[in-house]
């Protein structure tokens, strides 16, 4: 019996029910009995014991009706005492009536203990658990001063202190140091550790223990910055900061002295293994907070929620240019449709699918929302409502603004309150339903609650939403429009779980292969600009290209056609469906290949603007025709573009591109040398044959050869030497101008080397790194800082610029064996037939 589906009986109709269970009961007794008295010399044990187990369960029904009488006269019983008697008793009875064979009719009177609630009755009950939780909600935030959110928050961050605290070892004195760092009046001078009396005066003040804070320094809690006048002011870290938080959660996990402090460091980092001066220089020092500055977040009561919303109404009222009250903010066109900047994260309106030009509202150097962020799919923006905040007024305290009902979330998701900046409040999307009741937080953050909610509601629509129930006949008849073949529907799946973009050579879907990496497929151009013409794919115009995407139509025709492919009511059609182009967008696509841009869209400097070709002069002799010349490769295009570029464009560049090319020694192997290439791993010969040092050529070098291999095997880490061991002639001994010929190359396609595709040689970006005895990195270092970085040209004498060398010829196939034909003579003089060169043994053992 559940609360909200029944109601509590009655005292009355407990004590009938429990009279007529009694009542029951010792009619299956006297049937027992006379049973047993009837019995046979066979049957007479048999019976007897049924008899005696029917008149247990008669005495306990009648002992339960009797207390019931008992207990509903008594005031000082609950109002729950005569039902609890009169279930009993029904229990018993129905015990008892299966004991002696009889029909079980008390079963019956269990329904009049389970009274169906009224709807008028329901309606209360909710009405008065939702003013129960109303009522303990506001005493919870009268109490704490916070809402649920952040309460849960505080008592998380409570866990984690209870175990992040011990950890760092700590007594009272650290935590004041870094109370008094807090301040921002902590500093030292001449030797001594002071807090002083007033900020900006670093003279005099109270004393505060020096090897705490060196010792809170050197762990990077806290952080000096010197002063003009020689003072060095010690300020608390963002760890520091997060470690007092925790300490001041949980006091308890402080160390009564500095004594039982060291012995607790001292037991956590003693390691067998470590000498005895290790173990205490280790226990000396302060461990780092490691998982709590990620894992801590502040939470924020309801007074600050209050200022921050009023401080962002005033702002954002002032980057908006100011409003009139009571005008709602116009929504763009239903036929415009809207997109998200990639640039500055706010709505802009498109035309024709494309996001029109606009002035960001910020730069990325000015926290902007949308800096970093890949652009994304067109999303319908929700109806603006009605603005609530007015313009700032001189008032010294802003008036606080009430909180407004938030955008309903799909059962079952959660919105996860993120860390807020300047100018934003952040969200992200927590799922309940996707491992068995555990949230789970989806990918992605939102600044806009609204588009959170609609992301939710995709997420849940997709993953948790009935996939198979039937479609309406309206969903059909929008099914039988779009026809769409398979081909079709690959190409609505690469544009959104691949990038499709459009080059100048046409369509391409890139990395659309999941269980393969660097997979690139061209696609038709009718068929992307039919599905574009068509209203199912929206263009993004970004920096590096053109990006095609879902629209919204396209969305819901996706899943329309997948789950009417799911239940069989429709399969994709044999060859590409006609598709009806809509009004906007029936002047057709403007293709890069053609020289065409949407409206608004820059063209690039090395494009020229196509002219009309001029009339042919009436002559006898009709001029040559002109030689069509491919387009001059860009240098800032990106490697997969040059990849797939015509050979007549990677061939030809600009006249003034000349690129000088540093001829360096090719290593030849010898056959020791090819043995060992071949004995490596397939894995690692790859990877050699990538970053070039299957032939590396080393630079003199002061030291001999056996030096370094003495320095490779005693003073280089394990983790170096195992790595070293799997190249044939070594890993990390090479430099970027040490490395030898590309793959390209060693298989004898010239024509595509490397660097001849990249149109330059590859760049060290002038850094390396520090790491520790267990191969940790632990500082970055600049090896050159005003020197020329290392650059690697593939060493092969094949040309790097200029015209491409031929495409090496295909090898023929030998021909099939015939039947053996009759022997011939011999001719007088057989000419000598020319072989074709060899291939090189080292290309046949790398490649």
């Amino acid at each position: 019996m559940t609360e909200t589906d029944f109601g509590e009986p009655t005292p009355e109709t407990c004590l009938r029910v429990a009279r007529q269970a009694a009542a029951l009961a010792a009619a299956a007794d006297d049937t027992a009995l006379s049973t047993a008295c009837r019995s046979t010399p066979r049957t007479e044990a048999h019976r007897e014991e049924i008899m005696h187990a029917v008149h247990r369960q008669a005495v306990e029904a009648e002992r339960l009706a009797a207390r019931a009488e008992q207990w509903a006269a008594d005031p000082s019983m609950p109002d729950s005492a005569p039902r609890y008697c009169a279930s009993g008793a029904v229990d018993h009875a129905v015990r008892a009536q299966e004991a002696a064979g009889v029909e079980a009719t008390a079963a019956a009177l269990r329904t009049e203990l389970e009274r169906r609630l009224t709807p008028a009755e329901h309606a209360e009950r909710e009405s008065e658990r939702r003013r129960a939780e109303a009522e303990q909600e506001a005493e919870e935030r009268a109490t704490t001063g916070m809402d649920a959110d952040n309460r849960h928050l505080a008592r998380m961050n409570a866990y984690l202190a209870e175990s992040a605290v011990p950890q760092l070892g700590w007594t009272a004195g650290h935590v004041r140091v870094l109370e008094a760092a807090e301040t921002g009046r902590l500093y030292q001078r001449d030797g001594q550790v002071r807090q002083a009396a007033e900020h900006g005066t670093w003279s005099g003040g109270r004393r505060v223990s020096r090897e705490r804070t060196q010792d809170l320094h050197a762990a990077g809690f806290l952080v000096v910055v010197d002063t003009a006048d020689g003072a060095r002011v010690l300020t608390a870290t963002p760890m520091g900061q997060v470690a007092l938080e925790l300490a001041r959660l949980h006091p308890d996990g402080l160390y009564e002295s500095d004594k039982a402090a060291y012995e607790a460091r001292y037991a956590r980092v003693a390691k067998r293994y470590k000498r005895m001066d290790d173990k205490k220089a280790a226990a000396r020092r302060l461990p780092a907070l490691e998982h709590g500055v990620g894992r801590y977040r502040r939470p924020v009561t309801l007074v600050e929620q209050e200022t921050r919303a009023a401080r962002e109404a005033a702002e954002q009222w002032e980057d908006e240019g100011g409003y009139c009250p009571g005008v709602e903010t116009p929504a763009a066109a239903a036929e415009e449709g809207t997109g998200r900047c990639p640039c500055c994260g706010l709505h802009e309106v498109t035309v024709a699918g494309v996001l029109a030009p606009h002035k960001a509202t910020r730069a990325a150097a000015d926290d902007c929302p949308g800096s970093g962020l890949r652009p994304g799919a067109d999303t319908p923006r929700p109806a603006a409502e009605a603005r609530v905040e007015d313009a700032p007024a001189a008032a010294p305290a802003p008036a606080a603004t009430p909180v407004k009902a938030g955008p309903s979330l799909p059962p079952g998701m959660y919105f996860l309150p993120l860390p807020s900046t300047r100018y934003r409040e952040w969200w992200a999307l927590q799922c309940g339903r996707c491992q068995g009741g555990d949230r789970v937080t989806l990918s992605g953050e939102w600044a806009d609650k609204y588009e959170a909610a609609q992301v939710a509601r995709e997420h849940f629509d997709e993953a948790h939403q009935p996939l198979d129930a039937p479609l309406t006949a309206e969903e059909i008849a929008e099914v039988e429009r779009w026809p769409l073949s398979a081909a079709q529907r690959t190409v609505l799946h690469w544009a959104e779980h691949a990038e499709l973009a459009e080059y100048d050579d046409g369509f391409w879907a890139l990395d659309c292969v999941p269980d393969r990496w660097d997979v690139n497929k061209k696609v038709a151009r009718g068929r992307v600009t039919g599905m574009w013409a068509a209203g199912l794919l929206n263009v993004h115009l970004t920096s590096y290209g053109r990006r095609l995407v879902k629209s919204p139509t396209g969305r819901r025709v996706a899943r329309l056609v997948w789950r009417a492919e799911r239940q069989g009511i429709a399969q994709a059609a044999a060859k590409d469906a006609r598709l009806a182009p809509i009004a906007k967008r029936s002047n057709g696509y403007p293709l890069l290949s053609e020289g065409r841009y949407f409206k608004g869209e820059e063209r690039r400097a090395d494009d020229p603007v196509p002219t009309e070709p001029a009339p042919a002069p009436a002559a006898a002799v009709p001029a040559a025709a002109p030689v069509p010349t491919a387009a001059p490769v860009r240098a800032d295009q990106p490697l997969l573009r040059r990849l797939f570029a015509p050979r007549s464009v990677r061939e030809r560049r600009p006249a003034p591109d000349v690129r000088t090319v540093i001829r360096r020694p090719q290593r030849i192997l010898t056959p020791e040398e090819r043995e060992r290439v071949q004995d490596m791993p397939l894995l690692n010969l790859q990877g050699a044959l990538i970053m070039g040092i299957t032939d590396p050529v080393p630079n003199p070098s002061p030291m001999p050869e056996d030096a370094g291999a003495w320095v490779r095997e005693h003073a280089w880490p394990a983790h170096f030497q195992q790595e070293e061991n799997r190249y044939p002639f070594g890993f990390h001994r090479w430099s970027m101008c040490e490395r030898g010929t590309c793959w390209n190359c060693l298989n004898g396609r010239h024509d595509i080397c490397v660097h001849r595709q990249k149109g330059g040689p590859d760049v060290d970006d002038n850094r390396d790194w520090v790491t520790n005895h267990q191969g940790r990195t632990v500082a970055e270092f600049i090896p050159r800082p005003d020197g020329e970085p290392c650059v690697w040209w593939c060493r092969c004498e094949c040309p790097k610029d200029g015209p491409a060398p031929a495409r090496p010829a295909a090898k023929k196939k030998p021909a099939p064996a015939g039947p053996p034909a009759a022997a011939e003579p011999a001719p007088a003089q057989a000419a000598a037939t020319v072989r074709a060169p060899e291939a090189d043994a080292v290309q046949a053992a790398l490649w």
